[in-house]
C-alpha cells in the first residue's frame, strides 16, 4: 500500500515549469535590449576614439605643417606619428596621443590611411570589422558626409579626418 509522506518540502512539476516559463519570457524581453545596448556602447567608443585621433591629427598638422603619413590602405595598425616622433619630421611637439588604440571594439584594427576613392584626397581613420548596423549608427551620429563604407571581404568604415 502507498503511504503519503506528511511533510512535502519539494516543488511540483507544474511549479517548476511555471518558473522556467517566466524566466524564458523575461530573457526574451531583456536579451534584445541588452545586445542593442552593447552595440551602442561599441559605437560610442569608436566615436570617442575617432574624435581623439582627429584632434591629434589636426594638432600634428598645426605643429609640423604636414599630415601624418597614412598606411596606404594596408592592414597595419601602427602609430602614424602621434605617439613617437618620426625623425624626418620637424617641429613635432607631441605626443599627440598617449597610445595608438590597439584594437577597436570589434577586436579589429584602427588604421590611419590616405584615402583617394571615397572622399577625394583625404586623411581617414579606417575601422575594420564593423557590422552593418554599427556602420549605420556611425553615419547617423557623424553624418553621411563623414562616414563611408567599403566591403572587401572585411567590412571597412572610413571616418573622414581631413580633406586635402
Amino acid at each position: 500500500m502507498f503511504v503519503k509522506p506528511e511533510n512535502n518540502k519539494g516543488f511540483t512539476l507544474v511549479e517548476l515549469l511555471t518558473v522556467v516559463a517566466i524566466i524564458a519570457i523575461l530573457v526574451a524581453v531583456v536579451a534584445p535590449n541588452l545586445f542593442r545596448a552593447i552595440e551602442k556602447s561599441k559605437v560610442t567608443a569608436v566615436v570617442a576614439d575617432y574624435m581623439n585621433i582627429k584632434t591629434a591629427t589636426l594638432a600634428y598638422y598645426s605643429d609640423t605643417g604636414n599630415w601624418p603619413v597614412g598606411n596606404s590602405g594596408d592592414n597595419s595598425d601602427t602609430d602614424p606619428g602621434f605617439v613617437k616622433q618620426n625623425p624626418n619630421v620637424d617641429n613635432w611637439n607631441g605626443p599627440y596621443l598617449e597610445s595608438w588604440p590597439v584594437k577597436n571594439p570589434w577586436g579589429k584594427n584602427y588604421v590611419f590611411v590616405e584615402e583617394n576613392d571615397l572622399f577625394g584626397p583625404a586623411r581617414c581613420l579606417r575601422v575594420d570589422g564593423v557590422p552593418e548596423t554599427a556602420a549605420e549608427s556611425l553615419q547617423e551620429q557623424l553624418g553621411e558626409t563623414n562616414v563611408k563604407t567599403k566591403k572587401n571581404g572585411v567590412d571597412y568604415v572610413y571616418l573622414l579626418i581631413a580633406k586635402d
